[in-house]
Protein backbone atom coordinates (compact mmCIF):
# COMPACT_ATOMS: atom_id res chain seq x y z
CA UNK A 1 0.00 0.00 0.00
CA UNK A 2 1.38 3.90 -0.87
CA UNK A 3 2.17 6.08 1.81
CA UNK A 4 -0.87 8.76 1.39
CA UNK A 5 -0.67 12.44 2.33
CA UNK A 6 -0.85 13.22 6.08
CA UNK A 7 -0.17 9.39 6.72
CA UNK A 8 -3.69 8.44 6.07
CA UNK A 9 -4.29 4.93 5.16
CA UNK A 10 -7.08 5.47 2.30
CA UNK A 11 -6.90 7.83 -1.01
CA UNK A 12 -10.13 9.16 -0.48
CA UNK A 13 -13.78 9.85 1.57
CA UNK A 14 -16.47 10.46 0.31
CA UNK A 15 -19.68 12.48 2.20
CA UNK A 16 -22.92 10.41 0.77
CA UNK A 17 -25.82 12.40 1.38
CA UNK A 18 -29.98 11.37 1.14
CA UNK A 19 -31.04 13.98 -1.57
CA UNK A 20 -34.67 13.76 -0.11
CA UNK A 21 -33.81 14.83 3.26
CA UNK A 22 -31.54 17.32 1.77
CA UNK A 23 -33.99 19.26 -0.09
CA UNK A 24 -36.11 18.59 3.08
CA UNK A 25 -33.14 21.22 4.68
CA UNK A 26 -32.02 17.97 6.46
CA UNK A 27 -28.30 17.09 5.92
CA UNK A 28 -28.51 13.59 6.67
CA UNK A 29 -25.58 11.70 5.31
CA UNK A 30 -22.21 9.65 6.44
CA UNK A 31 -18.22 9.42 5.55
CA UNK A 32 -17.23 6.59 3.81
CA UNK A 33 -13.78 5.55 2.92
CA UNK A 34 -13.03 4.05 -0.17
CA UNK A 35 -11.97 1.65 -0.66
CA UNK A 36 -15.03 -0.12 0.95
CA UNK A 37 -17.37 -3.25 0.43
CA UNK A 38 -20.91 -3.71 -0.87
CA UNK A 39 -22.05 -4.75 2.47
CA UNK A 40 -20.59 -1.72 3.98
CA UNK A 41 -22.00 0.37 1.54
CA UNK A 42 -25.10 -1.29 2.20
CA UNK A 43 -25.42 -0.51 5.98
CA UNK A 44 -24.76 3.26 5.07
CA UNK A 45 -27.52 3.65 3.15
CA UNK A 46 -29.83 2.24 5.39
CA UNK A 47 -28.35 4.36 8.22
CA UNK A 48 -29.03 7.62 6.10
CA UNK A 49 -32.34 6.51 5.20
CA UNK A 50 -31.89 5.73 1.43
CA UNK A 51 -34.94 2.77 1.12
CA UNK A 52 -36.92 4.20 3.67
CA UNK A 53 -40.17 6.30 3.33
CA UNK A 54 -41.37 9.99 4.29
CA UNK A 55 -43.95 11.74 5.54
CA UNK A 56 -46.16 10.80 2.77
CA UNK A 57 -45.45 7.16 1.71
CA UNK A 58 -42.52 8.48 -0.81
CA UNK A 59 -39.46 6.48 -0.89
CA UNK A 60 -36.17 8.30 -0.42
CA UNK A 61 -34.28 6.60 -2.97
CA UNK A 62 -31.70 9.62 -4.33
CA UNK A 63 -28.17 10.12 -3.27
CA UNK A 64 -25.68 12.77 -4.12
CA UNK A 65 -22.00 13.32 -2.38
CA UNK A 66 -21.53 16.55 -0.81
CA UNK A 67 -17.97 16.68 0.04
CA UNK A 68 -14.52 15.03 -0.52
CA UNK A 69 -11.63 14.15 2.07
CA UNK A 70 -8.88 13.46 -0.84
CA UNK A 71 -5.38 12.46 0.32
CA UNK A 72 -4.08 11.93 -3.71
CA UNK A 73 -2.35 15.16 -5.15
CA UNK A 74 -4.46 16.58 -8.41
CA UNK A 75 -7.81 14.14 -7.66
CA UNK A 76 -10.38 16.15 -5.86
CA UNK A 77 -10.88 18.72 -8.97
CA UNK A 78 -12.29 15.05 -10.80
CA UNK A 79 -14.22 14.01 -8.11
CA UNK A 80 -18.19 15.35 -8.50
CA UNK A 81 -21.32 15.52 -6.61
CA UNK A 82 -22.93 12.44 -8.72
CA UNK A 83 -19.67 10.26 -9.30
CA UNK A 84 -20.52 6.58 -9.82
CA UNK A 85 -19.68 4.85 -6.52
CA UNK A 86 -18.46 1.65 -8.66
CA UNK A 87 -16.30 3.72 -10.28
CA UNK A 88 -14.71 5.40 -7.02
CA UNK A 89 -14.36 2.15 -5.61
CA UNK A 90 -12.58 1.10 -8.70
CA UNK A 91 -10.32 3.81 -8.45
CA UNK A 92 -9.84 3.80 -4.65
CA UNK A 93 -8.91 -0.52 -4.82
CA UNK A 94 -6.34 0.48 -7.89
CA UNK A 95 -4.91 2.49 -6.25
CA UNK A 96 -5.00 0.48 -2.88
CA UNK A 97 -3.29 -2.41 -5.09
CA UNK A 98 -0.14 0.00 -6.07
CA UNK A 99 3.57 -0.15 -5.03
CA UNK A 100 5.58 2.87 -3.20
CA UNK A 101 7.11 2.45 -7.11
CA UNK A 102 4.14 2.76 -9.35
CA UNK A 103 2.16 5.42 -6.56
CA UNK A 104 4.81 8.08 -7.15
CA UNK A 105 4.88 7.26 -11.42
CA UNK A 106 1.56 7.59 -10.77
CA UNK A 107 1.48 10.78 -8.72
CA UNK A 108 3.98 12.40 -11.56
CA UNK A 109 1.65 11.28 -14.48
CA UNK A 110 -1.12 13.45 -12.56
CA UNK A 111 1.72 16.17 -12.18
CA UNK A 112 2.20 16.29 -15.77
CA UNK A 113 -1.47 15.79 -17.06
CA UNK A 114 -1.30 12.81 -18.71
CA UNK A 115 -4.47 11.00 -19.18
CA UNK A 116 -6.36 12.95 -16.23
CA UNK A 117 -9.47 14.35 -17.07
CA UNK A 118 -12.03 11.77 -15.91
CA UNK A 119 -12.13 9.01 -13.38
CA UNK A 120 -12.32 6.72 -16.22
CA UNK A 121 -9.03 8.07 -17.05
CA UNK A 122 -7.43 7.72 -14.13
CA UNK A 123 -8.45 3.85 -13.72
CA UNK A 124 -6.59 3.58 -17.04
CA UNK A 125 -3.56 5.53 -15.97
CA UNK A 126 -3.10 3.06 -13.07
CA UNK A 127 -3.00 0.33 -15.87
CA UNK A 128 -0.38 1.63 -17.72
CA UNK A 129 2.00 3.22 -15.15
CA UNK A 130 4.85 1.51 -17.11
CA UNK A 131 4.55 3.90 -20.20
CA UNK A 132 6.33 6.20 -17.54
CA UNK A 133 10.36 6.36 -15.89
CA UNK A 134 10.76 8.61 -12.92
CA UNK A 135 14.46 9.77 -12.22
CA UNK A 136 13.54 11.18 -8.09
CA UNK A 137 17.07 12.41 -7.98
CA UNK A 138 16.71 14.80 -11.10
CA UNK A 139 14.81 18.18 -10.53
CA UNK A 140 16.37 20.54 -13.45
CA UNK A 141 18.25 20.50 -16.40
CA UNK A 142 21.84 20.62 -15.26
CA UNK A 143 21.28 17.34 -12.88
CA UNK A 144 19.31 15.78 -16.43
CA UNK A 145 22.77 16.45 -18.04
CA UNK A 146 24.89 15.18 -15.81
CA UNK A 147 23.03 12.10 -14.97
CA UNK A 148 23.30 11.40 -18.75
CA UNK A 149 27.21 12.28 -19.25
CA UNK A 150 28.36 10.73 -15.78
CA UNK A 151 26.09 7.87 -15.03
CA UNK A 152 24.59 6.44 -18.16
CA UNK A 153 28.17 7.12 -20.25
CA UNK A 154 25.58 8.79 -22.87
CA UNK A 155 29.19 10.89 -23.77
CA UNK A 156 32.52 9.88 -23.27
CA UNK A 157 34.15 12.96 -21.94
CA UNK A 158 37.58 13.17 -20.52
CA UNK A 159 38.01 13.54 -16.78
CA UNK A 160 39.78 17.08 -17.15
CA UNK A 161 37.26 18.53 -19.62
CA UNK A 162 33.84 17.82 -17.51
CA UNK A 163 34.67 21.68 -15.84
CA UNK A 164 34.12 22.93 -19.26
CA UNK A 165 31.03 20.65 -20.08
CA UNK A 166 27.34 22.74 -20.03
CA UNK A 167 25.07 20.24 -18.45
CA UNK A 168 22.02 22.31 -18.72
CA UNK A 169 21.97 23.13 -22.46
CA UNK A 170 22.95 19.04 -22.55
CA UNK A 171 19.87 17.92 -20.62
CA UNK A 172 17.79 20.46 -21.84
CA UNK A 173 18.23 18.61 -25.24
CA UNK A 174 17.92 15.66 -23.52
CA UNK A 175 14.60 16.66 -22.26
CA UNK A 176 13.19 17.98 -25.68
CA UNK A 177 13.97 14.74 -27.14
CA UNK A 178 12.56 12.53 -25.21
CA UNK A 179 9.67 14.93 -24.19
CA UNK A 180 10.23 14.70 -20.38
CA UNK A 181 9.55 16.95 -17.78
CA UNK A 182 9.97 18.04 -14.48
CA UNK A 183 7.52 17.51 -11.60
CA UNK A 184 7.99 17.58 -7.46
CA UNK A 185 8.27 14.05 -8.13
CA UNK A 186 11.62 14.20 -10.35
CA UNK A 187 11.95 14.12 -13.79
CA UNK A 188 9.29 12.28 -15.71
CA UNK A 189 9.99 10.82 -19.44
CA UNK A 190 7.58 8.82 -22.08
CA UNK A 191 9.25 5.10 -21.96
CA UNK A 192 7.31 4.94 -25.40
CA UNK A 193 5.27 2.47 -24.91
CA UNK A 194 1.34 2.17 -25.61
CA UNK A 195 -0.86 3.18 -23.86
CA UNK A 196 -3.99 0.81 -23.71
CA UNK A 197 -7.48 1.70 -22.40
CA UNK A 198 -8.78 -1.62 -20.46
CA UNK A 199 -12.21 0.56 -19.34
CA UNK A 200 -14.32 2.37 -21.23
CA UNK A 201 -16.77 3.66 -18.71
CA UNK A 202 -19.36 1.03 -18.71
CA UNK A 203 -20.74 -0.46 -15.44
CA UNK A 204 -20.31 -3.69 -17.27
CA UNK A 205 -16.40 -3.25 -17.49
CA UNK A 206 -16.18 -3.22 -14.07
CA UNK A 207 -14.54 -6.07 -12.12
CA UNK A 208 -17.20 -8.22 -9.76
CA UNK A 209 -14.53 -7.62 -6.80
CA UNK A 210 -15.01 -3.69 -7.06
CA UNK A 211 -18.55 -3.24 -7.38
CA UNK A 212 -20.58 -2.02 -4.40
CA UNK A 213 -23.98 -1.12 -5.73
CA UNK A 214 -24.53 -4.89 -6.43
CA UNK A 215 -26.92 -4.86 -3.36
CA UNK A 216 -29.35 -2.34 -5.05
CA UNK A 217 -29.49 -4.53 -8.41
CA UNK A 218 -32.75 -5.86 -6.98
CA UNK A 219 -34.99 -3.28 -6.45
CA UNK A 220 -38.40 -3.86 -6.32
CA UNK A 221 -40.99 -3.46 -9.06
CA UNK A 222 -42.75 -0.60 -7.26
CA UNK A 223 -40.03 1.33 -6.23
CA UNK A 224 -38.69 1.19 -9.97
CA UNK A 225 -41.79 2.29 -11.24
CA UNK A 226 -41.89 5.26 -8.73
CA UNK A 227 -38.32 6.04 -9.42
CA UNK A 228 -39.43 5.91 -13.21
CA UNK A 229 -42.37 8.12 -12.92
CA UNK A 230 -40.18 10.80 -10.81
CA UNK A 231 -37.81 10.89 -13.69
CA UNK A 232 -40.65 11.14 -16.76
CA UNK A 233 -41.75 14.26 -14.33
CA UNK A 234 -38.33 15.89 -14.02
CA UNK A 235 -37.02 15.32 -17.83
CA UNK A 236 -40.36 16.82 -19.26
CA UNK A 237 -40.06 19.71 -17.18
CA UNK A 238 -36.86 20.13 -18.59
CA UNK A 239 -36.89 19.66 -22.17
CA UNK A 240 -40.39 22.35 -21.94
CA UNK A 241 -38.17 24.72 -20.30
CA UNK A 242 -35.29 23.89 -22.49
CA UNK A 243 -36.75 23.06 -25.83
CA UNK A 244 -39.57 24.90 -27.65
CA UNK A 245 -39.89 22.21 -30.60
CA UNK A 246 -40.45 19.37 -27.45
CA UNK A 247 -43.13 21.80 -25.79
CA UNK A 248 -45.14 22.21 -29.27
CA UNK A 249 -45.05 18.74 -29.98
CA UNK A 250 -46.15 17.95 -27.12
CA UNK A 251 -48.90 19.90 -25.16
CA UNK A 252 -50.57 17.73 -22.87
CA UNK A 253 -48.31 17.40 -20.26
CA UNK A 254 -49.67 13.97 -18.84
CA UNK A 255 -49.65 12.71 -21.89
CA UNK A 256 -46.16 13.67 -22.19
CA UNK A 257 -44.79 12.44 -19.03
CA UNK A 258 -46.44 9.27 -19.59
CA UNK A 259 -44.87 9.02 -22.92
CA UNK A 260 -41.07 8.55 -21.28
CA UNK A 261 -42.29 6.89 -18.01
CA UNK A 262 -43.37 4.02 -20.60
CA UNK A 263 -39.99 4.37 -22.37
CA UNK A 264 -37.81 4.26 -19.53
CA UNK A 265 -39.89 1.43 -18.04
CA UNK A 266 -39.03 -0.46 -21.24
CA UNK A 267 -35.61 0.07 -21.83
CA UNK A 268 -35.73 2.70 -24.96
CA UNK A 269 -33.81 5.27 -23.18
CA UNK A 270 -30.86 5.92 -25.69
CA UNK A 271 -33.09 8.40 -27.52
CA UNK A 272 -33.72 10.31 -24.18
CA UNK A 273 -29.99 10.32 -23.54
CA UNK A 274 -29.40 11.92 -26.80
CA UNK A 275 -31.97 14.40 -26.48
CA UNK A 276 -30.40 15.33 -23.13
CA UNK A 277 -26.63 15.45 -24.60
CA UNK A 278 -28.52 17.55 -27.44
CA UNK A 279 -29.28 20.49 -24.96
CA UNK A 280 -25.87 20.04 -23.12
CA UNK A 281 -26.42 18.33 -20.57
CA UNK A 282 -23.72 15.98 -19.44
CA UNK A 283 -22.73 13.04 -16.93
CA UNK A 284 -21.80 15.72 -14.39
CA UNK A 285 -25.46 17.42 -14.46
CA UNK A 286 -28.44 15.62 -12.31
CA UNK A 287 -30.82 14.04 -15.08
CA UNK A 288 -27.70 12.29 -16.99
CA UNK A 289 -26.19 11.27 -13.62
CA UNK A 290 -29.87 9.69 -12.35
CA UNK A 291 -30.63 7.92 -15.53
CA UNK A 292 -27.40 5.96 -15.85
CA UNK A 293 -27.86 5.21 -11.64
CA UNK A 294 -31.43 3.53 -13.24
CA UNK A 295 -29.91 1.69 -16.28
CA UNK A 296 -27.32 0.04 -13.88
CA UNK A 297 -30.16 -0.77 -11.12
CA UNK A 298 -32.39 -2.35 -13.79
CA UNK A 299 -29.97 -3.78 -15.30
CA UNK A 300 -30.22 -2.15 -18.89
CA UNK A 301 -28.70 -3.57 -21.52
CA UNK A 302 -28.41 -0.65 -24.89
CA UNK A 303 -28.55 -4.13 -27.37
CA UNK A 304 -32.61 -4.07 -25.89
CA UNK A 305 -33.17 -0.77 -26.71
CA UNK A 306 -35.31 -1.28 -29.12
CA UNK A 307 -38.83 -0.14 -29.67
CA UNK A 308 -41.10 -2.63 -30.65
CA UNK A 309 -43.53 -0.70 -32.30
CA UNK A 310 -40.73 0.55 -34.38
CA UNK A 311 -39.88 -2.81 -35.57
CA UNK A 312 -43.43 -3.12 -36.23
CA UNK A 313 -43.69 -0.05 -38.31
CA UNK A 314 -40.26 -0.83 -40.31
CA UNK A 315 -41.90 -4.28 -41.18
CA UNK A 316 -45.17 -2.97 -42.84
CA UNK A 317 -44.08 -0.10 -43.73
CA UNK A 318 -40.22 -0.01 -45.07
CA UNK A 319 -40.50 3.32 -46.74
CA UNK A 320 -41.43 5.51 -43.79
CA UNK A 321 -39.16 3.64 -41.43
CA UNK A 322 -36.23 3.52 -39.74
CA UNK A 323 -35.50 -0.01 -41.39
CA UNK A 324 -31.93 0.97 -43.17
CA UNK A 325 -30.53 2.24 -39.78
CA UNK A 326 -31.63 -0.98 -38.02
CA UNK A 327 -30.43 -3.70 -41.11
CA UNK A 328 -27.11 -1.20 -40.67
CA UNK A 329 -27.18 -2.12 -37.25
CA UNK A 330 -27.73 -5.74 -37.50
CA UNK A 331 -24.83 -5.99 -40.39
CA UNK A 332 -22.25 -4.43 -38.26
CA UNK A 333 -22.90 -6.54 -35.20
CA UNK A 334 -22.60 -10.18 -37.60
CA UNK A 335 -19.74 -8.32 -38.88
CA UNK A 336 -17.98 -8.36 -35.62
CA UNK A 337 -19.51 -11.62 -34.44
CA UNK A 338 -17.76 -13.33 -37.78
CA UNK A 339 -14.12 -11.77 -37.38
CA UNK A 340 -14.39 -12.56 -33.32
CA UNK A 341 -15.52 -16.23 -34.88
CA UNK A 342 -12.87 -16.83 -37.68
CA UNK A 343 -10.13 -14.44 -35.97
CA UNK A 344 -10.31 -11.79 -38.13
CA UNK A 345 -9.87 -8.18 -36.99
CA UNK A 346 -13.42 -6.47 -36.55
CA UNK A 347 -13.81 -3.39 -38.87
CA UNK A 348 -12.85 -0.06 -36.73
CA UNK A 349 -15.83 1.75 -35.21
CA UNK A 350 -16.13 5.19 -34.66
CA UNK A 351 -15.29 4.40 -30.47
CA UNK A 352 -11.97 2.89 -31.52
CA UNK A 353 -10.77 5.97 -32.97
CA UNK A 354 -11.72 8.80 -31.09
CA UNK A 355 -9.18 11.26 -31.03
CA UNK A 356 -10.24 12.78 -27.42
CA UNK A 357 -11.24 16.21 -28.89
CA UNK A 358 -15.23 17.05 -28.80
CA UNK A 359 -17.09 19.54 -31.48
CA UNK A 360 -19.82 21.43 -30.58
CA UNK A 361 -22.71 23.17 -32.69
CA UNK A 362 -26.02 23.83 -32.00
CA UNK A 363 -27.60 20.33 -31.87
CA UNK A 364 -25.12 18.91 -29.38
CA UNK A 365 -21.43 18.09 -28.59
CA UNK A 366 -19.92 15.30 -30.37
CA UNK A 367 -16.63 13.29 -30.12
CA UNK A 368 -14.33 13.49 -32.77
CA UNK A 369 -13.15 10.23 -34.51
CA UNK A 370 -10.84 9.97 -37.12
CA UNK A 371 -12.77 7.79 -40.08
CA UNK A 372 -13.08 8.86 -43.15
CA UNK A 373 -17.12 9.44 -44.56
CA UNK A 374 -16.60 6.25 -46.04
CA UNK A 375 -15.22 4.34 -43.18
CA UNK A 376 -18.61 6.08 -41.16
CA UNK A 377 -20.70 4.98 -44.05
CA UNK A 378 -19.62 1.62 -44.52
CA UNK A 379 -19.96 1.35 -40.04
CA UNK A 380 -23.84 2.43 -40.68
CA UNK A 381 -23.57 6.35 -40.56
CA UNK A 382 -24.93 9.24 -42.54
CA UNK A 383 -24.26 12.22 -42.86
CA UNK A 384 -26.61 14.41 -40.19
CA UNK A 385 -25.03 18.13 -40.33
CA UNK A 386 -22.30 19.98 -40.81
CA UNK A 387 -20.17 22.35 -37.81
CA UNK A 388 -20.60 26.24 -37.91
CA UNK A 389 -17.34 26.74 -39.37
CA UNK A 390 -17.36 24.24 -41.62
CA UNK A 391 -14.49 21.94 -40.14
CA UNK A 392 -16.15 18.76 -39.55
CA UNK A 393 -19.48 16.55 -40.59
CA UNK A 394 -21.81 15.37 -38.12
CA UNK A 395 -22.47 11.72 -38.89
CA UNK A 396 -25.21 9.81 -37.24
CA UNK A 397 -27.05 6.69 -37.36
CA UNK A 398 -30.31 7.57 -35.54
CA UNK A 399 -28.94 6.32 -32.42
CA UNK A 400 -25.43 8.20 -31.65
CA UNK A 401 -23.54 10.74 -33.68
CA UNK A 402 -19.78 11.44 -34.40
CA UNK A 403 -18.03 14.39 -35.71
CA UNK A 404 -15.24 14.00 -38.78
CA UNK A 405 -12.99 16.38 -40.28
CA UNK A 406 -14.79 17.84 -43.70
CA UNK A 407 -11.54 17.13 -45.57
CA UNK A 408 -11.95 20.87 -47.48
CA UNK A 409 -12.15 24.49 -46.97
CA UNK A 410 -15.53 25.63 -46.90
CA UNK A 411 -16.71 28.50 -48.16
CA UNK A 412 -17.85 30.88 -44.87
CA UNK A 413 -21.42 32.39 -45.35
CA UNK A 414 -22.53 34.89 -42.69
CA UNK A 415 -25.67 32.59 -40.99
CA UNK A 416 -28.62 34.34 -41.54
CA UNK A 417 -29.84 37.05 -38.55
CA UNK A 418 -32.97 36.49 -36.96
CA UNK A 419 -35.88 39.20 -36.83
CA UNK A 420 -36.94 39.25 -32.93
CA UNK A 421 -39.21 41.80 -30.93
CA UNK A 422 -37.14 43.19 -27.95
CA UNK A 423 -39.41 44.08 -24.88
CA UNK A 424 -37.52 46.06 -22.23
CA UNK A 425 -39.22 46.60 -18.69
CA UNK A 426 -41.52 49.80 -18.80
CA UNK A 427 -39.98 50.70 -21.88
CA UNK A 428 -41.68 50.49 -25.76
CA UNK A 429 -40.88 47.41 -27.71
CA UNK A 430 -38.75 47.47 -30.28
CA UNK A 431 -37.62 45.47 -33.74
CA UNK A 432 -34.01 43.85 -33.56
CA UNK A 433 -31.89 41.45 -35.90
CA UNK A 434 -29.72 39.26 -34.06
CA UNK A 435 -27.39 36.48 -34.63
CA UNK A 436 -28.79 33.33 -34.65
CA UNK A 437 -27.85 30.42 -31.58
CA UNK A 438 -27.80 30.28 -27.60
CA UNK A 439 -25.00 32.96 -27.20
CA UNK A 440 -26.93 35.67 -29.09
CA UNK A 441 -30.19 35.00 -27.10
CA UNK A 442 -28.70 34.47 -23.32
CA UNK A 443 -26.86 37.98 -24.01
CA UNK A 444 -30.00 39.98 -24.95
CA UNK A 445 -31.77 38.59 -21.67
CA UNK A 446 -28.50 38.74 -19.93
CA UNK A 447 -28.18 35.32 -18.89
CA UNK A 448 -29.48 31.77 -19.19
CA UNK A 449 -32.69 31.27 -21.11
CA UNK A 450 -36.25 29.70 -20.54
CA UNK A 451 -39.50 29.69 -22.72
CA UNK A 452 -42.50 30.49 -22.69
CA UNK A 453 -45.66 29.98 -24.87
CA UNK A 454 -48.64 32.23 -24.21
CA UNK A 455 -50.01 32.59 -28.23
CA UNK A 456 -51.63 30.20 -30.38
CA UNK A 457 -49.39 31.35 -32.94
CA UNK A 458 -45.87 29.52 -33.67
CA UNK A 459 -44.08 32.13 -31.66
CA UNK A 460 -42.53 31.70 -28.21
CA UNK A 461 -40.80 34.36 -25.69
CA UNK A 462 -37.28 33.64 -24.53
CA UNK A 463 -36.68 35.25 -21.29
CA UNK A 464 -34.36 35.55 -18.14
CA UNK A 465 -34.59 31.65 -16.32
CA UNK A 466 -33.76 33.39 -13.30
CA UNK A 467 -35.17 37.45 -13.46
CA UNK A 468 -37.07 37.34 -10.43
CA UNK A 469 -34.50 35.43 -8.61
CA UNK A 470 -31.85 37.83 -9.15
CA UNK A 471 -33.96 40.76 -8.79
CA UNK A 472 -34.40 42.27 -12.40
CA UNK A 473 -37.29 44.93 -13.02
CA UNK A 474 -40.69 43.24 -13.57
CA UNK A 475 -41.66 44.02 -16.92
CA UNK A 476 -45.13 42.49 -18.54
CA UNK A 477 -47.71 40.36 -17.58
CA UNK A 478 -48.92 36.69 -19.14
CA UNK A 479 -52.53 36.57 -18.81
CA UNK A 480 -54.83 33.23 -19.66
CA UNK A 481 -57.99 33.93 -21.86
CA UNK A 482 -59.93 35.23 -19.17
CA UNK A 483 -57.45 37.80 -19.19
CA UNK A 484 -56.44 37.20 -15.68
CA UNK A 485 -52.49 37.38 -14.91
CA UNK A 486 -51.03 34.21 -14.12
CA UNK A 487 -47.48 35.42 -13.81
CA UNK A 488 -45.18 38.72 -15.04
CA UNK A 489 -42.09 38.23 -16.83
CA UNK A 490 -39.02 39.99 -14.74
CA UNK A 491 -36.31 41.37 -17.16
CA UNK A 492 -35.62 42.08 -20.82
CA UNK A 493 -37.49 39.43 -23.08
CA UNK A 494 -37.70 38.65 -26.72
CA UNK A 495 -40.86 37.69 -28.88
CA UNK A 496 -39.57 35.01 -31.82
CA UNK A 497 -40.39 32.83 -34.18
CA UNK A 498 -40.58 28.95 -33.85
CA UNK A 499 -38.96 27.10 -36.29
CA UNK A 500 -38.67 23.42 -36.80
CA UNK A 501 -35.64 22.42 -34.70
CA UNK A 502 -34.82 25.96 -33.03
CA UNK A 503 -36.06 29.58 -33.02
CA UNK A 504 -36.50 32.03 -35.99
CA UNK A 505 -37.37 35.07 -37.41
CA UNK A 506 -41.03 36.31 -36.30
CA UNK A 507 -43.53 35.23 -38.83
CA UNK A 508 -45.11 38.02 -41.53
CA UNK A 509 -48.38 39.17 -40.24
CA UNK A 510 -51.05 38.25 -42.56
CA UNK A 511 -53.01 41.33 -42.92
CA UNK A 512 -50.18 43.92 -42.88
CA UNK A 513 -47.35 41.90 -43.96
CA UNK A 514 -44.94 42.82 -41.24
CA UNK A 515 -43.14 40.77 -39.50
CA UNK A 516 -43.38 42.10 -36.01
CA UNK A 517 -46.76 44.34 -35.66
CA UNK A 518 -49.15 42.65 -34.09
CA UNK A 519 -47.05 41.77 -31.34
CA UNK A 520 -45.18 45.29 -31.09
CA UNK A 521 -49.12 46.45 -30.82
CA UNK A 522 -49.74 43.90 -28.30
CA UNK A 523 -46.44 44.86 -25.53
CA UNK A 524 -47.28 48.65 -26.20
CA UNK A 525 -50.51 48.43 -25.12
CA UNK A 526 -50.00 46.30 -22.10
CA UNK A 527 -47.24 48.51 -20.81
CA UNK A 528 -49.54 50.96 -19.69
CA UNK A 529 -52.40 48.07 -18.94
CA UNK A 530 -50.15 46.50 -17.01
CA UNK A 531 -48.39 49.43 -14.40
CA UNK A 532 -51.20 49.07 -11.76
CA UNK A 533 -50.16 45.57 -11.45
CA UNK A 534 -46.48 46.03 -11.54
CA UNK A 535 -46.49 48.41 -8.50
CA UNK A 536 -48.34 45.81 -6.28
CA UNK A 537 -46.28 42.63 -7.42
CA UNK A 538 -43.46 44.98 -6.63
CA UNK A 539 -44.68 45.96 -3.24
CA UNK A 540 -42.63 43.99 -0.73
CA UNK A 541 -44.59 41.38 1.42
CA UNK A 542 -45.41 42.79 5.20
CA UNK A 543 -43.83 40.35 7.07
Amino acid sequence: MPHYDYDKDYPFAAFITNLGKYNEGALVGEWVKFPTTAEELKKVFERIGIGAKDDFGQTYEEWFITDYDCYVDGLYDLLGEYANLDELNYLASKLEDMSQNDYERFQAAMEIGDHTGSIQELINLTENLDCYDVYPDIHDHDDLGRYYIEELDAMQVPEHLRNYIDYEAYGRDIALEESGQFTDLGYVRDTGDSFHEYYDGERGSIPEEYRVMTFQDDIPEEEVSEWAMDLAYDMDEFFRQHDPQYAAEHPEEHAAKEEIYENLMAGRISALDEKLAALGQTQEDYLPSEIEKFKDATGYEECLDVDPQAIREAIENPDQSHVDEMLAFAEQANREYEAELYGQQAAPTPDDRETGETVRTPRGTFHVTDMSREQMEAAGYGFHHESEDGKYLIMANGSRGFAIPSGAAPEHTAPEKLTVLVVEPMKEPYVKEIDPGLHALQAEVGGDIAASYPFDDPVGLVLNDEGKLIGLDLNRSLRDEHGEIYDIVAGTFLVVGLGPESFASLPPDTDSGEQCKPYLDHYEEARDQDLPALRVWSQPAPW
